[in-house]
């Protein structure tokens, strides 16, 4: 099961250079670019790759994806990303705790797990809404 979540952004480069940009970031990040056209960029995260992994990584990588670069005017340049979040894995833990709820009659504890699960899917959305286009216009 995955989240589909769009950011939009206007940004000073010409259309061209952006797109080097973001070439360059992701395959600096360990992405795998599975289709690129003119005007669009299809990736995924490259689990061959030998990165170093961390915990964190789940917070801070995008995983899948898609940019799509539109020219606005000379220098400037409008970039959606697309990015699918997996969130079985939560979900699954919500499921459980609330199993776990009406097997102790207790009502407040999944309503409590619920909500604790649910802020690592909010925190990354949250970071990659404000890093990912600062990350990718410095390199």
């Amino acid at each position: 099961m995955k989240f589909k979540y769009k950011i939009k952004r206007t940004l000073q480069t010409q259309p061209g250079v952006l797109e080097e940009k973001v070439t360059t970031y992701l395959i600096k990040n360990s992405y795998r670019i599975t289709e690129k056209g003119p005007g669009y960029i299809i990736f995924i995260e490259d689990e061959f790759s030998d990165r170093r992994r961390a915990r964190s990584d789940f917070h801070t990588r995008i995983g899948e994806g898609k940019f799509i670069f539109n020219n606005v005017i000379n220098d400037e340049t409008s970039v959606e990303l697309i990015y699918l979040t997996s969130v079985s894995y939560y979900v699954v833990l919500v499921i459980l705790a609330c199993a776990f709820g009406v097997y102790t009659s207790t009502l407040i504890m999944p309503i409590v797990f619920s909500i604790a699960l649910a802020m690592p899917i909010l925190y990354r959305i949250f970071y990659l809404n404000s890093h990912v286009f600062n990350e990718i216009m410095e390199c």
